[in-house]
């Protein structure tokens, strides 16, 4: 009895050689697919995490920050987020810029991170994301209660990142302020002059009483910059309290708020100094 074993000419060994020609073709264009930034999109909330339902602020005057936490990352190279836990003690809302989203490292978001461990509420606002995990964006923290929060994308240009505006709706004394949080790119100065047009706008048209917290990568000397900062009612308190510089470009702007007290701290955890100011409502 013969026993014919298939043998495999050139077709077949073309055959196989195809099958795996096919596969690392299609395995990269899937990784380059993945690596691409896209945007995350519009979204809105009537509550955020960590915040109890009932919750109320009762504080005299509103303590706000702004800090780009620069993903956890100081000018050392560590990545220690505790470090900023530490940093943002005694606020009662903060803004926060190049936040990272939860990966398959560590499932829990740098927003949630520092919320837990502050014991504040908290939102994480991505712009965009990479390989189908990596967010990143904005961030809030917060004592005083959210009722209401819009994530709305920022027109990119030609810039390859994506941006967002976080507007919220807090409540303090028994009323509704309006919170901006944004990160304005610098990538394109078309994307930047754009994007700061009409975060502008935004501020300026909301009802009072409103706050503009944020890395507008805009000194004071931008002329953009300084039509906000002449329309009426615009209060900036570190100019207020004597302490801003032109070039700054960490902003926090109110409108329907006195100022009490600011600062600038700078405790090497991150590549932006923490922003901060104490508002009291204006009747």
């Amino acid at each position: 009895m013969l026993v014919f074993a298939p043998r495999w000419g050139k077709t077949g060994s073309w055959g196989r050689r195809g099958v795996v020609v096919l596969a690392v073709v299609l395995a990269a264009v899937g990784a380059w697919q993945a690596s691409l930034r896209r945007p995350t999109g519009p979204a809105e909330g009537f509550s955020i995490a960590g915040q109890p339902p009932g919750a109320v602020s009762s504080r005299g005057a509103l303590r706000v920050a702004t800090f780009n936490i620069h993903s956890g990352k100081g000018p050392d190279g560590r990545y220690d987020l505790s470090r900023v836990v530490k940093g943002l003690q005694g606020l009662d809302f903060v803004a926060l810029n190049e936040v990272r989203g939860w990966s398959y490292a560590d499932p829990a978001d740098q927003a949630e991170a520092l919320g837990r461990g502050l014991g504040l509420g908290w939102l994480f606002a991505p712009g965009e994301q990479r390989w189908f995990c990596q967010q990143f964006g904005n961030g809030l923290l917060t004592r005083a209660p959210v009722r209401y929060w819009q994530r709305i994308p920022l027109d990119c240009r030609d810039d390859r990142s994506h941006r967002n505006l976080v507007l919220a709706v807090a409540s303090h004394q028994g009323r509704a302020i309006r919170i901006l949080i944004t990160h304005v790119t610098r990538r394109t100065e078309d994307a930047r002059r754009h994007q700061l047009r009409c975060v502008g706008e935004l501020f300026l048209a909301m009802e009072k009483p409103s706050v503009l917290l944020g890395d507008m990568n805009s000194p004071a000397t931008d002329p953009q910059m300084r039509e906000i900062l002449a329309a009426p009612g615009v209060v900036d308190p570190l100019r207020e309290a004597g302490v801003a510089s032109e070039h700054r470009i960490d902003w926090i702007l109110a409108r329907g708020f006195r100022a009490v007290a600011a600062g600038i701290r700078d405790e090497g955890i991150s590549d932006h100094p923490l922003v901060w100011a104490e508002l009291e409502l204006v009747e």
